[in-house]
């Protein structure tokens, strides 16, 4: 088998070659590429949704896998902003939105540190994500958007996450870090009160050293 050929396949969606491997009795759950990835894995990153359930519907492969970071597939379409993959995985595939990756990280996390914020708004209000879930290092969802910089998921966040309200006198806060660190505009953000100094704070400090 020519592992290289075969993880292509999933990645660039060709499902006749994915149903020829499967005829030759390729595709397989040890078929991972060096860091423990699988077909699925590869498929649902690509955001290849009729690969993905091909994968695991025909093939019978696992659609919740886990990579050697503890990523599962759903994680993998969080991280790179395929909702459709990541709805089917949640929904059909086996993953479940609170599985966790070796740091903790939830998709939610991932969806918030890498700026997707449809996912994001499709997982707090489908009540798929917590808000509240914390990492390895104590970071929630709400602190990685706010080191990417992403507004959109930056306000869905705060309004969804009940450690935070809004206050008439703002303070010196989140607002005010994104401003400096981002460029951005802190009034958009809206007023919202950060209890007990919250590692938002150490992020933008730190220049997200830690998240």
């Amino acid at each position: 088998m020519d592992l290289e050929r075969t993880l292509a396949a999933a990645r660039q969606g060709d499902l006749d070659a994915l149903k020829q491997l499967h005829r030759d009795r390729e595709l397989l759950a040890e078929v991972r590429d060096p860091l423990g990835a699988t077909l699925v894995h590869h498929a649902a990153r690509a955001g290849r949704l009729s690969c993905v359930r091909y994968l695991v519907e025909d093939a019978g492969l696992s659609g919740f896998s886990r990579a050697r970071n503890g990523a599962s597939p759903a994680h993998d379409a969080a991280a790179t902003g395929n909702l459709g993959c990541l709805q089917w995985l949640l929904n059909l595939g086996g993953c479940r939105a609170k599985d966790r990756d070796n740091s903790g990280a939830t998709v939610l996390h991932l969806a918030a540190r890498f700026g997707h914020h449809e996912i994001t708004d499709w997982l707090l209000r489908s009540g798929e994500g917590d808000p509240n879930a914390v990492t390895d290092t104590g970071a929630l969802p709400v602190h990685y958007a706010a080191a990417k910089g992403d507004l959109a998921s930056l306000r869905l966040l705060l309004e969804h996450n009940p450690r935070f309200t809004v206050v008439r006198a703002k303070p010196f806060g989140i607002g005010d870090e994104a401003k400096i660190n981002h460029g951005m505009d802190s009034s958009s953000l809206g007023q919202f009160e950060i209890p007990d100094n919250t590692t938002i704070s150490s992020a933008c400090v730190w220049e997200h050293g830690n998240l």
